[in-house]
């Protein structure tokens, strides 16, 4: 068996109960295209597992969070993001300039816990360990909230990070757009079994590409930013479709899963924030 059907097995077998390899129009709410929001200003968002997004705002330098009901509130005080992931206790990590901060859950200070770590994409495991991509290293990093890390990849200028539902696999987009590599996830979080996932759908003619934000459905399909538009693959790696990007020729460059059923796609596109329904809940 070939690393590529290894690594995917096990991912497949938990998507049984969604039917693969069907086109975008089944996964789309008929008649539904991006509307975009009244906030603005933002730099990075994430989202829970509870469907609460999370929002880090350049001007005020603060981390809002904006509940399943609509509702904003301001957690994090004086805390400049270009990345956030929440853990499972709802705590937050984000990459400010170049060091990790952590802020605990109902505490709205913002600690540092790594210096002089330049991480472009935060994604985290349920055991609480946060994986940090340093696409200026060629470097993928995994910390924790006491700030013990290690490099567990040195081969890669990745700029996105996405973990599958069963977190036996981490998902990593380039920095070029030409691919996204699949990792096996190791019990102690060291990565291994490196392949190459898919290779994104090429951007348009003069336009550089990249694939600057991941997410994932409860399907395990992958919804990767990309200057083309957000491009959706089944588990197997087939593409199913290309959602356009919502303010042409501006790009997304972070997208989440959030709201009450989470089946509302957020996505950031340059400070404004835009959303989209989709008809399968996100991971």
């Amino acid at each position: 068996m070939n690393r590529f059907l290894a690594c995917f097995l096990l991912l497949v077998s938990t998507t049984m109960g969604y039917s693969q390899d069907i086109p975008l129009s089944q996964i789309l709410v008929p008649s539904e295209n991006w509307k975009k929001t009244t906030l603005s200003n933002l730099s990075a968002l994430a989202s829970d597992s509870q469907g609460a997004l999370f929002l880090a705002n350049s001007k005020t330098k603060s981390i809002s969070k904006l509940d399943s009901n609509g509702k904003t509130t301001d957690v994090v005080m004086d805390a400049p993001a270009k990345a956030l992931a929440l853990d499972s206790l709802g705590g937050i990590y984000l990459a400010s300039g170049s060091n990790i901060l952590y802020a605990a859950s109902g505490n709205a200070k913002a600690s540092m816990i790594i210096e002089g770590l330049d991480c472009i994409a935060l994604c985290t495991l349920n055991q609480g360990k946060c994986y940090g991509a340093a696409p200026t290293e060629k470097a993928i990093y995994l910390f924790d909230k006491s700030g013990a890390k290690k490099k567990v990849n040195t081969e890669d200028a990745v700029i996105s990070l996405a973990v599958s539902n069963d977190e036996t696999t981490l998902f990593a987009g380039s920095a070029d757009g030409r691919s996204v590599f699949t990792f096996r996830i190791e019990q102690n979080g060291d990565i291994t079994a490196k392949d190459r996932y898919v290779a994104p759908r090429k951007p348009l003619a003069g336009v550089t590409g990249s694939v600057p934000g991941m997410t994932l459905d409860k399907a395990n399909r992958i919804y990767a930013a990309t200057s083309l538009g957000v491009q959706v693959f089944d588990p197997t790696g087939r593409l199913c479709g290309v959602l356009l990007q919502p303010d042409f020729p501006s790009f997304a460059s972070s997208i989440a899963f959030a709201g009450s059923d989470k089946s509302t796609l957020y996505a950031l596109v340059g400070q404004n924030l835009y959303t989209r329904k989709i008809l399968f809940p996100g991971k």
